[in-house]
C-alpha cells in the first residue's frame, strides 16, 4: 500500500499524479502533493509527510491563520506563506459560521459575494504566482495547503493541471474529491437544513465544509472571459513562453 494511503482521510491528502491530459500523457507522480494544514498531522502522518521529500511547502493561509496555528518545522523543506486570499473584496465577506449560514435575500447576497471573490482568485493573484515560479525552477515536490486544503488549494491544483494541459474532467474530478474526504462533516452539518426550503443556506455550509461544483465553474469560466485559451492564461499570468510551457510539460508528464 502507498504510505499515502494510510493518512486519514480529514487531512484531504492527494498527489496530483496520474491524471491525463489532452494529448494522452499523464502527470508524474511524487511532484504536486496538496492537503491541510500540516498542524493537523498526527507524528506518525509527518513521518509519511517527511518520507515524501518535499522540496517546497506552499502555506495559502493568511497571517492571522498561521500564527494561530503554525505548521511544524520540517528539515529540508522550504516554507513560504503567501495568502491566496489576497484579493480585492474578500475582507469584505462575513466568512464566520454566523454569516455562512444566513438564509433568504441575505443567503443570496452572501453566495453573490462569495462567487465575485471566486470569480478575481486565479486572476493577478501573487500567491499563485509564486507557487508557479517554483515549480518552474525545478523546486519540487512540492506540498500545497491552505486551512483545510479544498478552497484556496483547490485553485492552486486547478493551476497547475491546466498549465499541465490536464483534461477538464480530470481538473473537476481531483477538485470535487473534498467532499468525498468531507462527506461526514457534511453530512453532520446539512443534516437538519431543509434543501428545498433553505438551498442558500445549504449551499453556503457545503462551501463552508466542502467545495460547489458551480465554484469551480465560476473559477474556470472567470479565465475563459478573460483569456483566449487556458495555455495563454498560463503564459500571460505566469510569464511562461512557448518553449517554457512545452519544456514544463515534458518535465511532468510522462
Amino acid at each position: 500500500m502507498n504510505t499515502i494511503d494510510t493518512c486519514r482521510k480529514e487531512l484531504n491528502f492527494r498527489d496530483l499524479g496520474d491524471l491525463e491530459t489532452h494529448d494522452g500523457r499523464r502527470v508524474r507522480k511524487g511532484f504536486f502533493y496538496r492537503g491541510v494544514r500540516l498542524s493537523a498531522f498526527t507524528g506518525e502522518e509527518l513521518e509519511i509527510f517527511k518520507s515524501l521529500k518535499i522540496r517546497t511547502i506552499m502555506d495559502l493561509r493568511s497571517l492571522a491563520e498561521i500564527q494561530s496555528d503554525p505548521d511544524p518545522e520540517l528539515e529540508g523543506s522550504t516554507y513560504i506563506p503567501h495568502s491566496g486570499l489576497s484579493v480585492e473584496g474578500s475582507e469584505d465577506i462575513d466568512w464566520s459560521p454566523t454569516g455562512m449560514s444566513k438564509t433568504g435575500a441575505a443567503g443570496q447576497d452572501q453566495l453573490r459575494q462569495i462567487q465575485e471573490y471566486n470569480k478575481k482568485i486565479p486572476i493577478n493573484n501573487e500567491a499563485y504566482r509564486i507557487m508557479m515560479k517554483e515549480i518552474k525552477e525545478g523546486r519540487v515536490p512540492i506540498y500545497l495547503h491552505c486551512f483545510t486544503g479544498k478552497d484556496r488549494t483547490g485553485v492552486a491544483a486547478m493551476i497547475i493541471l491546466l498549465a499541465l494541459g490536464v483534461k477538464d474532467e480530470e481538473i473537476r474530478k481531483d477538485y470535487l474529491i473534498s467532499n468525498e474526504y468531507y462527506a461526514d462533516i457534511l453530512e453532520e452539518k446539512r443534516r437538519d437544513i431543509d434543501k428545498e426550503k433553505e438551498p442558500e443556506h445549504y449551499k453556503l455550509k457545503t462551501i463552508m465544509f466542502g467545495v460547489l461544483e458551480e465554484t469551480y465553474e465560476t473559477i474556470m469560466n472567470s479565465i475563459k472571459e478573460k483569456y483566449e485559451n487556458f495555455d495563454e492564461y498560463i503564459k500571460k499570468e505566469f510569464a511562461f513562453s512557448d518553449e517554457e510551457l512545452a519544456e514544463f510539460r515534458n518535465r511532468y508528464l510522462e
